[in-house]
């Protein structure tokens, strides 16, 4: 069991870099085209693998019927560099990341992103609570 003030840390962080990375975006796209954070869900495997889902839409601004949104897909290499190494407080770090999917949505693109977490902590500071419960027996020892 998780408890959880920890979950919303590490929600609110995820979220955090969620918004730095539809910042970014945005401010290296053509004018014209807005990026919205959609939702950056925390998420772990097994042992010590963690992610980030990422969501955004790029969509048209006010006013510029002809701005092309798929200018985002181009772009998200870029940001994705400049992203890699940001903290995501009690999850890890940013390592690197991937364009996961996009589709069209009314009015622009949906861009869906997963970023790979790098943690040297393979457990929380109190063993009771690991994200992962397969590995409570290797902590307890």
């Amino acid at each position: 069991m998780i408890p959880l003030f920890t979950v919303s840390h590490v929600h609110h962080s995820a979220r955090r870099t969620g918004e730095r990375l539809s910042s970014l975006l945005d401010a290296v796209t053509a004018r014209g085209v807005d990026v919205w954070l959609i939702s950056a869900d925390a998420h772990q495997g097994r042992g010590s693998a963690r992610w980030l889902d990422v969501e955004l839409y790029a969509t048209k601004g006010h006013g510029y019927p002809h701005a092309d949104t798929t200018e985002a897909l181009g772009s998200v290499a870029l940001v994705l560099d400049s992203v890699t190494g940001h903290e995501v407080q009690g999850f890890g770090s940013v390592a690197g990341g991937a364009l996961a999917g996009s589709h069209a949505i009314r009015e622009g693109l949906a861009l869906l992103l997963r970023l790979d977490i790098q943690t040297a902590a393979q457990r929380l500071p109190d063993w009771r609570f690991a994200l992962d419960g397969r590995d409570l027996t290797a902590m307890a020892a």
